[in-house]
């Protein structure tokens, strides 16, 4: 019912690493004294690879995961049908935090990231009902051990771009030895309906250039609109059957 996505094992994670890294050209630069010095973003990459650093925020999503499955099982008992349709997650590569950063005028930098950025790791939940997703976002704020830092709701205000999903910034509390540290995650939380737009949205803006972009963008809102109103009539017929 619910998969794992982007799972590999940890030694098929480090072949992978390993290979990518003897093919990448370091961007190396010299400073004044001649010593030789990695540039921002290699660094940042460097940081964001260590073991230390994937397994802490790997530990975090494992933790939401397994809520999510307990979400999951308690909703579907008391709904008598399924909730969640399926789970995914990832931890943002060191390319796209760095982009991020950029946009935001900010250093680029491994602390700057951990200090400002709020989704370098993510979990997308994809329901089969649009009123699915308050019921999951209500019961991750019940969960004690959990602390929902921040919460923006894009289904009741979607973006300029038709966008819809509800976002919740958890904090994970991740202790090794001595030290607790709060690893931050963003779940993203959206219909089935409201995934299919994001995926086929993000596919076709792929690559474009700014004249192109601009009219795919007017013909996806008003496609976000059209699937917005099959969301709310689907969830409509679900009531009227339930109600039989």
């Amino acid at each position: 019912m619910m998969k794992r996505y982007g799972r590999r094992s940890f030694c098929g994670r480090g072949v992978h690493r390993a290979s990518k890294k003897a093919k990448r050209r370091i961007n190396i630069k010299e400073d004044l004294t001649g010593a030789l010095t990695l540039s921002p973003e290699n660094l940042l990459e460097e940081e964001l690879e260590n073991p230390m650093v994937q397994l802490r925020y790997t530990y975090a999503m494992d933790v939401i995961r397994a809520k999510l499955r307990l979400i999951h099982a308690d909703l579907t008992a008391q709904s008598r049908r399924p909730v969640i349709r399926n789970l995914s997650s990832r931890i943002k590569t060191a390319e796209s935090i760095g982009r991020k950063l950029v946009k935001k005028q900010h250093e680029i930098s491994f602390e700057t990231a951990v200090a400002t950025l709020n989704d370098i790791a993510g979990i997308r939940v994809v329901c089969y009902f649009c009123d699915d997703i308050y019921r999951v976002a209500a019961a991750i704020r019940e969960q004690k051990d959990l602390r929902v830092i921040k919460e923006k709701d894009y289904v009741k205000r979607p973006k300029k771009s038709g966008y819809q999903s509800v976002h919740l910034i958890v904090g994970v509390p991740v202790t090794y030895r001595d030290k607790t540290q709060e690893i931050r995650v963003e779940v993203q939380i959206r219909s089935f309906a409201m995934d299919y737009w994001a995926e086929l949205d993000t596919q076709m803006c792929y690559k474009k250039n700014t004249a192109q972009i601009l009219h795919v963008e007017r013909e996806t809102k008003s496609y976000s609109d059209l699937i917005a109103e099959v969301d709310n009539k689907m969830l409509e017929l679900r009531r009227q059957i339930e109600d039989m």
